[in-house]
């Protein structure tokens, strides 16, 4: 009856936790609308551009930042792209659609957190995307939002951070599992950062297929088919084997390594191709 009376208590402790680290949640800033519209998109609708146009129409600095992205060196343009119309057509939707949730997720983290401890996440989510963008060029469907869901995968744990709880010290720690370090974080805010990322994208009316990637980027195996989750399952594990890991310390087990293996043999890339894609891709997002 005692031990019974402990796990009911233990239960209640963690439904409070859960219930305040929710609360806190919901008290943040909304993620950029206009970034959250392209992403209600369909590239492969009729009025998929003119809808692109409509909301860069509407959002001045988004169009100038997203031109000034467009322009860089990355991409290697020989003439210069003038207007949202000219990089529309000549990066396409999705990609176009990429770079507004880049901008949009690099302003969301350089002005509302100020930590040095969050800056190998931001470089884990970066690495992610790209992985994610080359490992999905073979699949056998459309991945419009590959790019997005790697970046965005663990936004819990920005979440976690701009709620005011303490969870730069758990991020600084190493840990020898990743399941040991979401038992601490379900012991410590009642939830682990996968689920306060789903929470936080569902409260930003981010895609369901987005909302279940961001959950269930760490559930390998199992019964999951979905390609888009299991490409970016596999980009996150690579992106730790490229030096790029979400936190310090846990090694990779059987599982991650052979769902890596797979989406690595389908893609035709190798690792080092990766890392020269992630490095030149991480300069130009700091």
């Amino acid at each position: 009856m005692e031990s019974q009376n402990s796990i009911l208590v233990e239960a209640d402790e963690t439904a409070v936790r859960q219930s305040e680290t929710y609360r806190r949640l919901c008290c943040l800033p909304r993620f950029h609308p206009n970034a959250v519209r392209l992403l209600g998109v369909s590239t492969e609708s009729d009025s998929a551009l003119e809808d692109f146009e409509s909301v860069f129409r509407s959002d001045p600095a988004l169009s100038a930042d997203l031109l000034t992205a467009a322009n860089s060196p990355e991409f290697g343009l020989r003439a210069r792209i003038a207007s949202i119309r000219n990089a529309l057509s000549f990066l396409g939707l999705n990609r176009i659609r990429s770079l507004a949730i880049s901008i949009a997720m690099s302003q969301y983290v350089r002005t509302k957190v100020n930590s040095a401890g969050l800056q190998p996440v931001w470089a884990h989510g970066v690495a992610t995307a790209v992985i994610a963008e080359q490992l999905g060029r073979r699949s056998p469907g459309p991945q419009p939002h590959l790019y997005t869901a790697g970046l965005v995968h663990d936004v819990g744990r920005l979440g976690l951070m701009l709620s005011g709880a303490d969870y730069g010290g758990l991020i600084s720690k190493e840990f020898r599992s990743m399941d040991e370090a979401a038992k601490l974080e379900q012991l410590l805010f009642g939830v682990t950062h996968a689920q306060a990322g789903a929470f936080l994208a569902k409260s930003w009316n981010f895609p369901p297929l987005l909302c279940d990637c961001i959950e269930k980027h760490h559930e390998i195996g199992g019964l999951l088919d979905d390609e888009l989750i299991r490409i970016t399952q596999a980009a996150c594990i690579l992106a730790t084997e490229l030096g790029y890991p979400e936190l310090q310390g846990p090694s990779l087990e059987g599982a991650e390594r052979d769902l890596a293996s797979e989406f690595l043999r389908r893609s035709g890339v190798t690792l080092e191709q990766l890392k020269e894609q992630v490095e030149a891709r991480s300069r130009g997002n700091r």
